[in-house]
């Protein structure tokens, strides 16, 4: 009889380039699962800076802001949503005042609140998956 080596791989969602993260981790989703978690404890904190940044009408804080968030999303798989950040990063160095970014803010945090939802659903996956060995 012959034995097979059978690995378990992960199903990520279409909306995470699964091809990069399995470059950066190969198939260790425990540290997957680690990653994800991470970003996600950090999330709310890193977005709520950004949203200060732009109240307070300062575009150093939110570039630097922007900055500091855009590397998350590729640890995530989430590479279009980092691309959108740096867009994001980039046009508060061609400004004047934060106010002709208004729309353009508006979008950015429709999609980081998309992405953690992204993020959430893929680290409650991974946990369920990795909890399940076989």
């Amino acid at each position: 009889m012959l034995h097979q080596e059978f690995t378990k791989k992960f199903i990520f969602s279409e909306k995470i380039d699964g091809d990069y993260l399995f470059s950066l981790y190969a198939d260790d989703y425990p540290y997957i699962e680690e990653i994800f978690g991470t970003t996600l404890q950090h999330f709310d904190e890193d977005f709520e800076t950004l949203k200060s940044a732009f109240a307070a009408g300062s575009l150093t804080d939110l570039k630097r802001a922007s900055h500091k968030i855009k590397p998350t999303f590729a640890f995530v798989g989430l590479i279009a949503i980092q691309e959108q950040v740096k867009e994001f990063e980039d046009l508060c160095q061609k400004v004047q005042h934060t106010d002709e970014l208004k729309d353009d803010f508006k979008q950015i945090l429709i999609t980081l609140a998309d992405s953690k939802d992204i993020i959430t659903s893929e680290y409650q996956k991974l946990k369920a998956f990795n909890a399940n060995p076989v």
